[in-house]
Parts: structure tokens; sequence; C-alpha cells
């Protein structure tokens, strides 16, 4: 990759740096020895360095045999108030609430209350699709379509919040064939967790919440734990609020609720449960982790048997790599296909502005909790290189996109200046990568939502600029 030298001479190239907290001590369990770091420095030494270059943003927690190796937060969990992140700050859980819902519903096949291979129209006769079985959802190969059900209903009632209960009249009403006959495919979606969430309810006569607050919550002593709809709870000092930039160009982080293109995910999605909603600290996540260690929510065997790959009709495992290393599922689980460092499960979770990651290496006993409230990308992959120093690992730099650093520079300097930082960015290829994709949307986004006197010159130099750095890609050129 080209260099340019005389860019760390260039005066208008001098940023300046965004300040961020970093609080919290590492915590030791080995001993400090003079000749090399030990395990909780280098980790120190990796989250701290993420942290400067702005790619992290909440809490981290690893721990090994049930003990925490090193626990830190950082930046703000309320940027305005400048509260910052603490080992008591509570995120969303996201998509690793997956993890919760499958279990519960191990405990109801156990009680003898189900069988795996039950299908879903025994317990919904209503239920419009026969061959989706209870494992088809738990391991995300029924089928089913994700929220766009609701799409219709949307438009005509924005102001409606949908819940479980809107699932099953929803699917009624879309009437549309699967994506794919069930156990064909794997394919991701949230409709598969909301509906094992009401045979929860079904089976037990309780709500979901009930149910995971009794046979999950408590014996796993999961204290500060709740599900995101609970009023009682909104105004926790430790509650964190999730921030994203509103646009590419946009130079100071917003809370995701003040942002009209969020509102279907945050408020007419935002009533489900079983696929998500579940607010915690990364020290009751590390008590759940230590719950099914020590079989306190299900045997053994039981769980075992949700670490095992989901079988699709041809035989072959369940394909289900989303980026961060070849993977199949399982029930409600992740699993990595590479074993070197011994069978690793894990789960990932997304909502506007927060981020979540749950690693647990279950053949050594080692467990990663990553969670992030401004929505960098980079911390599964942050997560990953947590696990690879712990097992003496080479880690992966994770890269951020440039995009936005541009585009602040472009708004509030202008366009020699915007593109001297690129250049300097570019040149940082540990830290920085080039998206042509990227690009394209800060050209776009500058010319139709832009507000400055010259949005549309910033915008057609973004779009002609796209074209230099990727000529040989008719995309640049629409």
């Amino acid at each position: 990759m080209q260099t340019f030298p005389f860019l760390k001479s260039c005066h208008i190239c001098k940023l300046k740096k965004i300040e961020r907290p970093v609080l919290g001590l590492a915590f030791f369990i080995s001993s400090v020895t003079l000749s090399a770091q030990t395990i909780p420095q280098r980790l120190d030494s990796f989250f701290n360095s993420v942290c400067n270059h702005r790619q992290m943003n909440g809490n981290i927690l690893v721990a090994e045999n049930g003990k925490v190796v090193y626990e830190k937060s950082f930046g703000f969990a309320d940027i305005k108030n400048k509260r910052v992140n603490n080992d008591s700050s509570v995120f969303t859980l996201a998509s690793v609430s997956k993890t919760l819902t499958a279990t519960a519903i191990l405990q109801l096949k156990e009680k003898g209350k189900l069988q795996l291979d039950d299908a879903v129209i025994k317990y919904f006769p209503d239920f419009p699709y026969a061959g989706i079985s209870i494992r088809h959802l738990l391991s995300h190969t029924s089928g089913l379509p994700e929220f766009e059900i609701f799409r219709e209903q949307m438009s005509k009632n924005p102001d409606k919040v949908f819940t479980n209960k809107d699932l099953m009249p929803s699917l009624q009403i879309w009437k549309k064939p699967l994506h794919f006959a069930p156990g064909e495919k794997w394919e991701y979606a949230n409709t598969n967790f909301c509906l094992l969430a009401l045979l929860v309810e079904k089976l037990s006569k309780m709500t979901f919440q009930k149910y995971m607050e009794k046979f999950i919550f408590i014996p796993a002593k999961m204290n500060k734990t709740y599900f995101q709809a609970d009023t009682s709870k909104k105004s926790d000092k430790n509650n964190t609020i999730n921030y994203e930039y509103p646009w590419l160009f946009s130079s100071e982080m917003q809370p995701v609720d003040s942002q009209p293109k969020f509102r279907e995910r945050l408020v007419s999605l935002s009533g489900f449960v079983g696929n998500g909603n579940i607010m915690t600290t990364a020290r009751d996540l590390l008590n759940f982790d230590a719950a099914l260690y020590n079989n306190r929510l299900l045997k053994y065997t039981t769980l075992q048997e949700a670490f095992v790959p989901a079988k699709l009709n041809n035989g072959q495992n369940t394909n289900a790599s989303i980026g961060i290393g070849k993977a199949s599922y399982g029930l409600g689980w992740f699993i990595f296909d590479d074993t070197s460092k011994g069978k690793i499960v894990w789960h990932t979770g997304g909502v506007p502005g927060g981020l979540s990651i749950f690693i647990r290496n279950i053949s050594r006993r080692q467990t990663i909790i990553c969670f992030d409230n401004e929505f960098n990308k980079s911390l599964y992959r942050n997560g990953i290189n947590a696990m690879n120093i712990l097992n003496h690992q080479p880690i992966a730099a994770g890269k951020k996109s440039l995009i936005q650093d541009y585009g602040m520079a472009l708004v509030n300097k202008g366009s020699d200046f915007a593109f001297c930082r690129l250049l300097q960015l570019k040149s940082d290829s540990a830290h920085y990568y080039l998206s042509e994709d990227d690009m394209n949307d800060l050209g776009l986004q500058l010319l139709y939502a832009g507000n400055s006197a010259n949005h549309k010159e910033l915008s057609l130099e973004v779009l002609k600029l796209n074209t230099l750095l990727f000529p040989n890609s008719f995309n640049t050129y629409d």
C-alpha cells in the first residue's frame, strides 16, 4: 500500500483527539513477572489500544475457571451528563438473550413438557406451517420470515407496538410461503425465538417474563437483570444510553431514541421477548455462565445437546458463519468449527447503538463478556481477540472504517483537509480500512441529508473521489 510520509508533519492533519475516560482496574489472579507481560497485562494493553482508537465504549470481563481475570469499563454511559461506564453498568443483551430462551425451552424438555422434534402445530393449532418443529425454531432452520411480516401493518398503524401475541395472527395474515423448506438451510430469524417464548408461556402457564425470573434469573443469581419494558427500572442510575452517529458526516453521536431512522426497531418492534430485550450487567451474565457450568439450570447431558451443530436435511452441519470465524449453530448457540483452542460456543447481539458478545470455551472453562453502547462494530472481533490472548494465541487486528472520520473532516474543515485526513488514515492499515460502499453512502447522505450551504458540492466531491479510489467499479459511476 502506498504511504505518504509528508503527512506526519502536515499541520492540517492534526485533528483534535476525542477524549474518553478509561476506568477500572485490572483484576489479577496470576503473579506478575518481570520478564513478560501477564495475561491481564496483555488484555489491558490490547483494550486500552482499542479504546484509544475509538473502537470500544463499554465493559469487558474475562474469566477463567469461574474467577475474573480482567475487568474494565471504558467511556460514557451517558455522554451528555458525563456519566461514565462502571462495573455496575446495565447494557442490553440483545440477541444474547436467545441463549437464555433456549435454556428455558430445554428446561421444559427436561420436565417432560415437550420433545424437540414435536411439531409447533401440536401446541398452536392455528400455526400455518405444519412442517416446522421446535428444533427448527431453536436452530434457525425453520424457513420462517423475519419481522417483515409486520411491515404492512406498521405502515397502516405506525404507533402500534407489536408484541409476541401479534405473531401468530400476523403469520396467518402474511400467507406467504416459507423462505425454504424446514431443515433445508440455516437463516437467522428473530421470529423463531419469539415463537419459543410463546411456547414457554403455553406450557408453563406463566408469562415469559415471570418464567425467566423464577427459573433462570433467580437460580442463576442474576439480581440486576430485567426486561427492558420494566418501567420500574427506567430511572436506574446504572442504565446505559445507546448512541450512534446520525450520519456518516456527523461529528457528534446522538442517542438512538432521538433518531427517526431507528423508530421502527425501537418503537414498533420493541415489544417482543424471547429474541432479546433483556438488560443485564457483565457480572450477572458471568453468574449465568457459572449456573450453566454448575448445572443449576440444566443437566450436563442436556446442555451438551445444545452445543451439537444442528444437521440440515442433507446431513450437513448448519453453516452459521457471520464474519468472525467459521461456525455452525446448535440449540440457541453458535459453535466455532475450529477446536484448536477447545470447543467454543458463543452468541452475539445487536440493537441500534448497542452490541454484545458472550463467548464460552467450554473445554477450558474460559468466558469472555463484552458490551458496547456506541455500536462499535469491532466489538465482536475484540471479544475473539480476548479469547486468543487468554490462550496465548496471536490477535487479529479489528479495523474500523475511516469514512466517519473523513466525513467529519470534510464538513468541518473542507475538502483539502479531509483528503489529507483520508490519506493519513488509509496509510494506517492496521486500524482502518477504506470502503467503497461507505464512501458511496457518505456522498448520498451529504446530498440528501446534509444541511450545510455547500452540502451538494461536498457530496459531489465524495462521489468524484470514489471514482478515483475505485476506478474499476461500475457502482461508483452511478
